[in-house]
């Protein structure tokens, strides 16, 4: 390890430290023995951190870089989300119950990442009821907010949609395929390109004109 990514891992071991104490404080022993497992990778745009029909191998800390969430279903297969450095990246189910999963995580850019393995992690869980506690929050805080961003979908027109897209996501919509960003808005691509192009804005949504302005979205096929 480089003296660069050495610093790297320092300030995203700190940065997941100060995340677990915020969402559910453990002890120093418990966080001695997490630093223990933790493993730091850096992969390339475009590479697969988990395929689909594979089992869940890690949870990982995203120190820099964007994930996408696919999920595939029935041949078919959609964005459900994006994830954005400084981030706690798994898909639990498989994680947890050694089971397949359907979805895939996909870098979009380069990323960096610590990662706690599953063959390591696992039995730390079941050993220690701060690091259990941590987890059941995390799990029950992540589940809370898709439930708020699926509902908020169903409830927004295509052009809002949009908006709260580039509230949320500022930077994904610069690195994203157009394909990507259309599923995770459940439009079309030929949709969102009409909504970029005749969307209307308010005084108090300038910065978001500005910002939908300066996009240079790929076009993807």
């Amino acid at each position: 390890m480089t003296t660069i990514e050495k610093d790297n891992f320092i300030q995203y071991k700190n940065q997941l430290g100060a995340f677990i104490k915020a969402t559910s404080d453990i002890s120093d022993s418990s966080w001695a023995k997490v630093c223990d497992i933790m493993q730091f990778y850096k992969v390339k745009k475009g590479t697969r951190l988990l395929d689909y029909l594979r089992v869940e191998h890690a949870v990982r800390f995203l120190g820099d870089g964007i994930v996408k969430c696919e999920d595939h279903f029935n041949g078919n297969s959609f964005v459900y989300d994006f994830r954005v450095a400084p981030i706690i990246l798994s898909e639990t189910f498989s994680f947890l119950n050694n089971k397949p999963s359907r979805i895939t995580l996909e870098a979009v850019t380069d990323c960096e990442f610590i990662e706690l393995p599953r063959e390591t992690f696992i039995p730390l869980l079941f050993s220690n009821p701060d690091l259990a506690k941590f987890a059941t929050i995390g799990v029950a805080n992540y589940l809370g907010m898709t439930h708020y961003k699926l509902a908020l979908r169903r409830t927004l027109s295509a052009e809002n949609r949009y908006k709260q897209f580039l509230r949320e996501f500022p930077l994904v919509a610069k690195y994203c395929e157009l394909k990507d960003i259309s599923s995770y808005l459940d439009i079309t691509p030929q949709s969102l390109s009409r909504i970029r192009k005749t969307i209307r804005w308010t005084k108090e949504e300038l910065e978001l004109e500005a910002l939908s302005n300066e996009l240079e979205v790929v076009q993807g096929s």
